[in-house]
């Protein structure tokens, strides 16, 4: 029985060049020695895995540093080569993976430029060393690390403050997200058609979660910029719809609020806050505007808390300080429906610990006390009033303390009187007539008569 042979190929075996194998070969051959500033062969693995995650090679960062191991300082030295010539089963060994995986990380690594092989005739990996220096060997050239330590550190430098950008981006987003649900909020409350708004909000919000872990900075800054014009179209939308709300800044000049300085006579429920069909009344003397420091509002934390109760729910210490109050503060302004902006533009123009005074003194009005601006627009007018120099917290914070004087005098006023009541009753109750008592009574009368 005859046995067919055919003919082996010239090129079995051998391992199929593309341009990157010649462009790897390349840069070995143009390195000579470590580059400037770097002394160790262990600075060039660094720099690569600095830039690794923004070149797209992490995965084949266990491959080379494994690869590194087999090397040392003298191979690096301008006349020698820095070639390893572990097998494929020894990498497989060190790697924990299969042989296969190996040689598919090492054609990886060749595709990235990163080493370039040195084949033998038998194309089998072996050296010979001698006093630590390398003889003869055929295997990994490292050479092309060399090469390319100054791309591995601009694409860190890059891949860096393009992070940093995406970070700011993301930041950016997230506010305008913020803002832009409470317009929508303020608007759902209000009950206007936002339909076709709402519906652009859905699809950013989505997009905005598609990007959420990009790093794409050139989409993320389109992303923030359809937010900013959305979130400016909504807010344009509100201010000329809602009437009287004072959302854009713009002074409410026929609009002023008035600051009770003493125990309100009027009925409970009326409206304190008018509108003014004439022209608004001269500016007054300019005058120092709030003082900053809570103690010249003469005012603890704590006897700020027992005016405003409301205060108390946000509090998370039992014996709050200042900065507790403001942060409460700042909380509490949120659920009374003030925008963080002008609860901002407060604290700048007031101070931070008078602007969660004034936030706390608008917690105790009750809810028909403001106009269709609400709680928003009565801090704007209490603003435009500290600008005239006519805001006097100190008057408010003592009318709160006689409303709660006058309000703990009448319980005690009610209870004492319910006490002495109970008394009168019971000596009534002793004092009645009754038949035994009218026996007794009779023959005392008689003696007497």
């Amino acid at each position: 029985m005859e046995t067919q042979v055919f003919p082996r190929r010239a090129s079995c075996g051998l391992r199929k060049l593309t341009t990157n194998h010649l462009i790897a070969a390349r840069l070995a051959e143009q390195a000579r020695g470590l580059p400037p500033g770097v002394k160790h062969p262990n600075q060039l693995l660094a720099a690569m895995r600095r830039a690794a995650p923004y070149l797209g090679h992490t995965r084949l960062l266990p491959l080379m540093e494994t690869l590194f191991r087999w090397t040392q300082p003298q191979d690096w030295a301008p006349g020698a080569e820095p070639i390893v010539w572990p097998s494929n089963e020894e990498l497989a060994t060190a790697l924990d993976c299969s042989e296969r995986h190996v040689s598919r990380l090492i054609a990886s690594a060749i595709e990235a430029q990163l080493i370039t092989v040195r084949d033998g005739t038998d194309r089998k990996r072996r050296g010979f060393r001698q006093e630590g220096r390398i003889i003869w060997a055929w295997g990994l050239n490292l050479r092309p690390m060399a090469a390319r330590h100054a791309d591995f550190l601009q694409a860190a430098e890059e891949g860096e403050r393009a992070r940093q950008a995406c970070r700011e981006w993301r930041r950016q987003a997230g506010v305008a997200r913020q803002f832009l649900a409470q317009l929508l909020s303020l608007g759902r409350e209000r009950g206007l058609a936002l339909a076709a708004l709402e519906t652009r909000a859905a699809e950013v919000e989505h997009r905005a979660v598609t990007l959420r872990r990009a790093e794409a900075p050139a989409r993320l800054a389109a992303l923030v910029e359809d937010l900013q014009a959305l979130v400016a179209e909504t807010r344009t939308t509100l201010e000329q719809t809602v009437e009287g709300a004072d959302l854009s800044g713009s002074g409410d000049l026929r609009v002023r609020p008035l600051i009770p300085t003493n125990t309100s006579r009027d009925p409970e429920g009326s409206t304190v806050v008018a509108r003014e069909a004439v022209a608004p009344p001269p500016a007054l003397p300019s005058r120092p505007r709030v003082a900053a420091a809570e103690a010249d509002l003469r005012v603890s934390p704590a006897e700020l808390v027992r005016l405003a109760p409301k205060l108390e729910n946000y509090l998370t210490s039992d014996r709050p300080g200042w900065n507790d109050i403001a942060e409460a503060a700042s909380v509490l302004a949120q659920h009374l429906g003030i925008p963080r902006a002008i609860y901002g533009e407060a604290c700048r123009a007031l101070g931070r610990h008078p602007a969660a005074i004034a936030v706390a003194i608008i917690s105790t009005k009750p809810a028909t006390h403001f106009h269709s601006a609400g709680p928003a627009g009565y801090l704007r007018g209490m603003l435009r009033r500290a600008e005239r120099g006519e805001l006097f917290l100190d008057r408010s914070i003592h009318g709160l303390r006689e409303a709660t004087g006058c309000r703990r005098e009448r319980l005690l006023t009610a209870v004492n009187s319910g006490r002495r009541t109970g008394l009168a009753s019971k000596r009534r109750g002793e004092m009645r007539y009754s038949p035994a008592n009218a026996s007794a009574a009779a023959p005392a009368s008689g003696k007497h008569g």
